[in-house]
């Protein structure tokens, strides 16, 4: 009989103690694309930490990566965003937008992450 307590008395707190680590950690969000070089919980810290709307969370060579809050205006600070570079916003398609530059076309993605946040990946020749 106190063998029995024993035991679910240790199951229940490996329960606990792994729902307070997943809590805590980066379980709670899902995997970044493989090109996003931040973790979920670094890329929401430094989006949380900056007074910005877009912060950059990866970059390389093809591509930077942002992570935005969704919001009512996403696409408006996208737009405000690539057209401070001398962009032209031409329209948008589904999850795309479409910008234009002394006859260069740039095509800017959207990936809803979470219901909280949106990442945005922008091509390197912007």
């Amino acid at each position: 009989m106190k063998r029995k307590w024993v035991i679910i008395s240790v199951v229940l707190i490996s329960i606990i103690l792994l729902a307070i680590f997943i809590y805590f950690n980066q379980l709670r969000y899902p995997a970044l694309p493989a090109e996003v070089e931040s973790t979920p919980k670094e890329a929401v810290q430094k989006l949380n930490e900056s007074d910005q709307p877009l912060v950059e969370v990866s970059k390389d060579n093809e591509a930077t990566w942002y992570i935005m809050k969704n919001s009512e205006d996403v696409n408006k600070q996208i737009q405000d965003l690539i057209s401070s570079k001398g962009w032209i916003f031409k329209n948008i398609d589904g999850n795309s937008l479409f910008f234009e530059k002394d006859d260069d076309e740039l095509i800017v993605s959207t990936e809803m992450w979470t219901n909280k946040y949106r990442l945005v990946k922008v091509p390197a020749h912007f």
